[in-house]
């Protein structure tokens, strides 16, 4: 068979071919077209990356209203710490400036007019107590510690004296930290120097602390009532630290067996009977035990007396 094919002649193969010819310059025209799509995006991404590099690595600053409420917030706080920096600073023994004799004699003297009042009170004194200042009950303090321990002194006897009118049973130990004045503070030969610029941090040149414990009996009505009285006083700010706080008996008390004390109470109607012919006398009311709360704690606190600067710290 002869074949003649004429493309000429044959419509179904041009359209063909034509169609085949445009799909071609089409999907080229598509891939050209997102090929330059996504080179813009990978240029567009690259730089918002380059931009957000940039902006992480820029200092903060803040529009001008944010600014603005933040300095007024600030200020506000410095004003509330300022108010409350001069309502504390009175809120502490003056350092009243003294010889160390006369620091002795003061010792003295508290030691004396506290044992008197234990006395009357009923409170029990441990006989070495000396309100923790043992040491100086017979050599006198360094000079340059006198004001201070005469400060110390005054804060102790507070406490001792409101124990003491609370009424608790014993005061058994006073512990006292020394005070930076009573230490040797001369350098080492091998310390090396501080260097320029060096010195105390804001907290410390905010306040200084001087701490102390106690360790005493006491029912727990009166040890609540010393923790709420040093609490409302404002003579001197403290800062209370319960260090242990245990009742003297761990074990609860013992339940009374109902048959034993009916029977207990019929003997003792018998006998009041018998030796009474005319007849038995009206029973005797039984008095309340209590259960809880009538036993004593043992407690040791301790206390850092604070005294706040006159000025805040620049």
């Amino acid at each position: 068979m002869n074949l003649n094919l004429n493309l000429g002649q044959n419509k179904f193969y041009v359209g063909l071919g034509a169609t085949l010819l445009l799909g071609c310059l089409i999907l080229g025209f598509l891939l050209f077209q997102a090929s330059s799509d996504f080179n813009d995006a990978e240029q567009k991404y690259a730089g918002q990356v380059a931009e957000l590099d940039r902006l992480q690595k820029l200092d903060l600053y803040p529009e001008v209203e944010n600014q603005k409420i933040l300095e007024e917030q600030m200020k506000s706080a410095q004003d509330a710490a300022l108010s409350l920096h001069q309502k504390l600073v009175p809120m502490a023994f003056p350092l009243e400036p003294m010889t160390p004799e006369q620091f002795q004699d003061k010792l003295n003297a508290a030691v004396k007019s506290t044992v008197e009042k234990a006395a009357n009170a009923g409170v029990d004194l441990s006989d070495k107590l000396y309100l923790g200042f043992a040491e100086y009950r017979t050599t006198t303090p360094k000079p340059e510690a006198a004001a201070a321990l005469g400060r110390q002194l005054k804060c102790i006897t507070l406490v001792v004296e409101n124990m003491i009118e609370r009424k608790v049973g014993t005061i058994e130990k006073i512990t006292r930290t020394p005070l930076p004045e009573e230490q040797d503070t001369k350098p080492a030969a091998s310390a090396p120097k501080p260097r320029p610029g060096a010195g105390k941090s804001a907290a410390q040149e905010l306040l200084s602390v001087y701490p102390f414990e106690i360790q005493f009996t006491a029912e727990q009505k009166a040890f609540q009532s010393v923790l709420n009285e040093l609490s409302r006083n404002t003579t001197q700010f403290f800062i209370i630290h319960p260090v242990a706080i245990k009742n003297q008996s761990e074990k609860a008390p013992k339940k009374v067996d109902p048959v034993a004390a009916a029977e207990a109470a019929k003997s003792a109607a018998a006998a009041a009977a018998t030796a009474a012919p005319e007849g038995p006398a009206a029973p005797k009311a039984e008095k309340l035990r209590y259960v809880l709360g009538a036993e004593k704690l043992n407690v040791t606190l301790r206390f850092d007396s604070v005294v706040f600067a006159s000025n805040l710290p620049k």
